[in-house]
C-alpha cells in the first residue's frame, strides 16, 4: 500500500505539489493550508512531489529516506553543451581489441535506466551479451531470418501471402530493402560481418510483451544509453538489423534465455571505437509542421 505523508511542521504550505502531482492526487482544498491526499490508488509512483518539495516536508512509500537525490544545478550542462555531444555522437561500427570493464556498462545502462517510460512502469529490463559464441549466433540467426525473408519474397505466393498479412505498403518497404538485405548475408558469407560488425558487447533492451508501450520505452532507454556511452568514450550502434529479425521471431530471445512473455525491442552494439571523428556533418533540416501562432 502507498503512502504520502506530510511534516506539517516543515511544509510552506505552497502548493507545489499539488501542480506537480500529474494525477491529481495532492489537492490544497484551501490556499495556505497543507495538502491533502486523494485516491492514492491512482498514483504512478513518479516521485515529482517529493521531488519538488523545497522544504522535503514529503515522505513517500515508494522512496525511503537515502533515495531522494537533491539537484546540483551546477553539474547541469548548457544548451551548448548538449548539441555539442547530440552532434559529435555517432554510430561507431569498428571495435579496437580491448574489452568493456563492467564498470563502464554500468554506467552505461545506468543511464539508460533513468529514461522516461510510459506510466512510469520502469518495465525494460536489460541483457547484456559479451560471450562471443552467443553473439556469433545471434548473428546467425539473423542471418536466418533474412535468408528466410528473401525466400519468401522472392516467391510470387510467398509475396502474396506477405502482403496479406503485413499490408502493401509494409511488403513494398520490405521488398524495397530487399538488396540491401541480401548484400549483408552474402557479405558474411565472404566473412565481412555487417550484422553485428564483431561487436563485443551487445546491450539487449527486453520487455512483457503484454500491455503498454514496451518498444517505446526500450528506444528511449538505449537512446539515453547511447549519449552516455559517447561521454565515457565508448562507442555504439543501433543493431537494426537484428532488432528487426527480433520483431518477428523468437529464436534469438530464445539463445539469451528470455521466456516466451518477454521481446526484446532494441539492441545496442557496444565496444571501444577504432577511430575517433574530429568534425561532424550537417543533417537535413527538421520537418516541422507549426500548428497555431507563437
Amino acid at each position: 500500500m502507498i503512502e504520502i505523508r506530510y511534516n506539517v511542521d516543515l511544509c510552506a504550505k505552497c502548493g507545489l505539489c499539488t501542480v506537480a502531482c500529474p494525477h491529481g492526487i495532492l489537492q490544497q482544498e484551501t490556499r495556505g493550508t497543507v495538502p491533502t491526499v486523494h485516491d492514492i490508488g491512482s498514483c504512478m509512483e513518479c516521485g515529482h512531489c517529493v521531488a519538488v518539495c523545497p522544504q522535503g516536508a514529503i515522505t513517500h512509500s515508494t522512496y525511503p529516506e537515502g533515495s531522494v537525490t537533491p539537484v546540483q544545478p551546477e553539474l547541469a550542462p548548457s544548451y551548448e553543451q548538449v548539441m555539442e555531444l547530440v552532434h559529435t555522437r555517432r554510430s561507431r561500427r569498428r571495435f579496437a581489441d580491448k574489452p568493456v570493464t563492467q564498470a563502464v556498462l554500468e554506467q552505461i545502462i545506468e543511464a539508460a535506466r533513468y529514461a522516461p517510460s510510459e506510466h512510469n512502469v520502469q518495465d525494460i529490463e536489460y541483457i547484456v551479451v559479451r560471450d562471443i559464441a552467443t553473439i556469433d549466433r545471434i548473428a546467425q540467426a539473423t542471418l536466418t531470418y533474412y535468408r528466410k525473408l528473401s525466400g519468401i519474397l522472392r516467391n510470387l505466393i510467398g509475396r502474396a501471402m506477405f502482403r496479406l498479412m503485413s499490408g502493401a505498403r509494409e511488403t513494398e518497404a520490405v521488398i524495397e530493402f530487399l538488396p540491401e538485405m541480401e548484400g549483408v548475408v552474402s557479405q558474411y558469407e565472404l566473412g565481412n560481418d555487417y550484422v553485428l560488425n564483431r561487436a563485443p558487447v551487445l546491450i539487449l533492451a527486453c520487455a512483457d510483451s503484454v500491455g503498454g508501450f514496451p518498444a517505446v520505452n526500450a528506444n528511449l532507454g538505449l537512446a539515453q544509453a547511447m549519449l552516455a556511452a559517447e561521454t565515457l568514450g565508448i562507442g555504439t550502434f543501433y543493431a537494426g538489423f537484428v532488432t528487426r529479425a527480433c520483431g518477428r521471431g523468437h529464436e534469438i530471445a530464445r539463445l539469451v534465455g528470455l521466456p516466451d512473455t518477454h521481446r526484446i525491442y532494441g539492441i545496442l552494439a557496444v565496444g571501444n571505437p577504432r577511430v575517433r571523428y574530429r568534425r561532424w556533418p550537417a543533417r537535413k533540416p527538421a520537418q516541422v509542421t507549426w500548428i497555431g501562432d507563437a
